[in-house]
């Protein structure tokens, strides 16, 4: 991610300044508010300007002002408003959107310093979240753009018998997904001594018109096509012109000087046949993705001109690691398209790839289940291979074939792509109110204890007085004292309780009778908002989140999590499958169901209602989610223990319990580690 310079500084009215003594710091400036349009103009280059701004209720520049001009500088900021309790109360709901904080009176210079380093504190946040997501969103799109390209390119093995056609549209779109600027194919041919040699084929360049004429290089490792010809090892190289003499290979810069153009950056890939033989070499030189912008379109290639010197050193930059696997998949299609027998099974490999990358998207959202998915694929393989090889009786009439296992991999590696469509803070969620809601809640709390306190200490402050004026010794304080300690310690306990039922833990204890014991306490202890109003403690939406019994989710979120079964089904039904892989849209919209009717999405009931190959999932996916490293909702369960609860499920006819024991006897858990798959946290 690029490291930008951040420039603090904080604005405050004139009106404003005589209510906030705002404190010095070498951390930010300090300046007038003016006219916001010349105030907030924006800082040119890369630097991020974070602004905390102090606003008197009386300035004649308005919020709404102050929010438009900022947004649309992009800048980072936020208001602290300076004012009264009555204007507090006048503020509409978008203007306490605006703000950040309220004062209205005189601050000190302890408390201004906690709310500015807070402010620029979560303006921090914000950029690090901003810049996260929109690097996220750029490798997506790069990546979506790079699989569509992959399509393209299965499209024309299928439709273009023109070898020559079909080179010029596999090396264009190479460099259109790794964003080069030049390339050549190289064919590796066999004259006639029978001595092969390395045929320069095709090139092509997008910033110059370059004369290329077909001519033959020996094949020996003495050029660098030639090296990967002879090797098969892929090159990927930062710059040809430092390459030393330890390397095993070296440029031949004549066609540079010749043509005054500057090779740099180089991806060298073999092109592979269907016995391992290396037929060809695919060369992709000067890389230019992401070299002269932040932003990647996914169109470098045609969009980047090289034309000076500079534009070579600035612009273009090392091919991605990523794409030696995938430039490798594109090769090998190049040497099945000039092996016309070796097809299909290509465009096979190529849309396997396809599947897992896009699993692998997907998944990347959430690293605590990342994984899961190919853990559950590599899982139903093992079991269908144990039910090929076991001798048992109850699925002895079942064997699969390898088109029929591939089948329930396909399947099973898109079981979950439905998930894409659910909110990410759902699956993320590890208490019953998410994390904004508990604090919320605490500081409701928080609020309680102090008007309470605050009542106690006004009560004995006017006992005091009474018996000042009479001239006599107070009475009653000892009492007073003793029934503010008495409340202060009930509002204790409650808080404790309500952080205690807001873990998704099982226990004992009935939900609705905690929380009715609850409610019944903190109604009897009066409670204000500032401006005289009752203040409710706990929200509806809060008292439906406590009483979850099992788990982290409300019904209406599990009902969420549980649609992504049916956007599974709805995505995967649109993909032409071949006759022979034609079920899995229903294996992977089964795998939820149970066999005692209790499962979703459409509560299918008995063994002949679901497919053997779902009902082989559901365990599967089952004992990852036990076993697999923690989730954000628990923690991984023991082998014993997951072992135990999927018995306990076959014996209540839930799961299949002839599966189950077919896992138990052959341990297919000890052939896939839970931790298989998992991305770098």
């Amino acid at each position: 991610m690029q490291t930008e310079s951040i420039q603090r500084t904080l604005y405050i009215t004139g009106k404003a300044m005589e209510s906030c003594a705002v404190p010095a710091s070498p951390d930010y400036r300090i300046e007038t508010l003016g006219d916001p349009d010349l105030v907030f103009s924006g800082a040119s280059g890369e630097t991020t300007r974070h602004l905390v701004i102090f606003l008197h209720e009386e300035d004649e520049c308005t919020l709404a002002k102050i929010e438009s001009t900022l947004v649309k500088k992009g800048t980072f900021h936020r208001i602290i408003l300076v004012g009264s309790e009555s204007s507090l109360a006048a503020l509409d709901e978008a203007d306490r959107r605006r703000i950040m904080h309220f004062i209205t009176r005189p601050a000190g210079a302890v408390e201004l310093a906690f709310l500015i380093h807070k402010a620029f504190s979560t303006m921090s946040e914000e950029q690090w979240f901003n810049a996260e997501r929109i690097q996220y969103l750029e490798t997506l799109t790069d990546m979506r753009q790079d699989q569509e390209d992959l399509i393209t390119i299965g499209r024309s093995l299928s439709t273009e018998k023109d070898p020559d056609k079909l080179l010029r549209s596999i090396l264009m779109l190479s460099k259109k997904i790794t964003g080069a600027d030049a390339g050549s194919i190289f064919i590796v041919e066999e004259g006639e001594s029978k001595e092969k040699h390395l045929r320069f084929k095709y090139s092509h360049t997008f910033s110059k018109n370059l004369p290329y004429e077909e001519f033959v290089l020996a094949l020996n490792r003495n050029s660098i096509a030639g090296y990967v010809a002879v090797t098969g090892n892929i090159l990927n190289i930062p710059d040809v012109y430092k390459l030393s003499k330890d390397d095993p290979v070296a440029f031949n810069s004549s066609f540079d000087r010749l043509h005054n153009y500057r090779s740099k950056s180089m991806l060298v890939i073999p092109m592979r046949n269907h016995v391992d033989e290396i037929i060809g070499v695919i060369q992709l030189i000067n890389s230019k993705e992401y070299g002269n912008s932040s932003r990647s379109t996914g169109n470098e290639a045609f969009e980047v001109v090289l034309s000076t010197p500079e534009d070579f050193e600035v612009k273009v930059v090392q091919f991605s690691p990523r794409y030696e696997k995938l430039m490798e998949a594109v090769a090998s299609q190049a040497a099945i398209a000039l092996e016309n027998n070796r097809m299909l099974k290509q465009i096979q490999t190529q849309f396997e790839e396809f599947v897992k990358a896009s699993v692998t998207a997907i998944e990347s959202r959430d690293v605590a289940t990342s994984g899961h998915s190919f853990r559950v694929a590599e899982f139903c393989k093992e079991m269908a291979r144990a039910i090929n090889n076991d001798s048992g009786e109850a699925l002895s009439c079942v064997k699969f074939s390898d088109t029929a296992i591939k089948e329930l991999e396909y399947a099973a590696l898109l079981h979950d792509f439905g998930k894409v469509y659910i909110d990410l803070a759902i699956f993320q969620k590890a208490k019953k109110l998410f994390p904004k809601e508990l604090d919320n809640l605490i500081l409701k709390m928080d609020y309680l204890y102090r008007y309470t306190e605050m009542q106690y200490v006004n009560h004995e402050r006017e006992q005091l007085e009474r018996a000042l004026a009479q001239g006599r010794a107070p009475e009653g304080l000892e009492k007073i004292r003793e029934q503010k300690e008495l409340n202060l310690d009930r509002i204790r306990h409650i808080k404790d309780r309500l952080v205690s039922l807001n873990e998704p833990t099982v226990t004992d204890e009935d939900p609705e009778v905690v929380l009715a014991n609850i409610l019944k306490e903190i109604e009897s202890i009066e409670c204000r908002n500032p401006d005289g109003s009752p203040l409710i403690i706990l929200t509806d939406h809060e008292k439906t989140n406590l009483l979850i019994r099992r788990g982290s989710l409300n019904p209406d979120e599990r009902k969420e999590i549980e649609s992504h079964v049916t956007h599974t089904y709805n995505f995967v039904s649109r993909i032409p499958w071949p006759p022979e892989y034609k079920n899995i849209p229903e294996i992977a919209a089964k795998h939820h169901e149970m066999l005692d009717g209790t499962g979703y999405p459409s509560g299918l009931k008995g063994a002949d209602s679901i497919p053997l190959q779902a009902r082989i999932m559901a365990i599967a996916d089952i004992f990852d989610a036990l076993s697999a490293t923690d989730r954000p909702y628990k923690k991984a369960v023991p082998l014993e223990k997951t072992l135990a609860i999927m018995k306990e499920e076959a014996k209540r006819h839930k799961i299949d319990e002839a599966l189950v024991d077919l896992m138990i006897r052959h341990r297919i858990y000890e052939k896939i580690h839970k931790d298989l798959f998992r991305q770098a946290e």
